[in-house]
């Protein structure tokens, strides 16, 4: 199976892709995540600024849908840039990721993915994953 297949089934037997597409809330994943990269923001935090940033920034425009198609590609690109630039191997920086996610074990309720905060997670080895010089 290849990273975009593990990601697929995450995001399936989370039962995230049922509730199909909502660019504001795609949109403030993002953002959310950008924020805790900058190592100034909690991931609560950051959640709540990346909603405000969303709203901001989406609001209730409606872009076609290849165009936003085309921007979540993008935004991939570039990440796969920025992490070759910091000398890490992306795709098994993305395998390791894959397997810290299918570590976290919870259950759906209410539609809602929640996390057991009893599970034993795996903890990616992203050193592991620097370019070989």
């Amino acid at each position: 199976m290849n990273v975009f297949e593990n990601i697929i089934d995450w995001n399936k037997e989370r039962g995230l892709l049922e509730k199909g597409f909502n660019h504001k809330k795609e949109t403030s994943f993002i953002l959310e995540e950008l924020l805790e990269s900058t190592g100034k923001y909690d991931s609560v935090t950051a959640r709540e600024r990346a909603a405000h940033y969303a709203e901001e920034i989406v609001g209730d425009t409606e872009a076609p849908e290849e165009e936003i198609a085309d921007a979540w590609a993008d935004i991939i690109v570039f990440a796969i840039g920025a992490l070759k630039k910091q000398g890490y191997e992306p795709a098994a920086i993305m395998e390791e990721v894959c397997k810290e996610i299918n570590s976290r074990t919870g259950e759906l309720v209410d539609g809602k993915f929640v996390k057991d905060p009893n599970a034993i997670l795996y903890q990616a080895n992203l050193k592991g994953c620097k370019c070989k010089k």
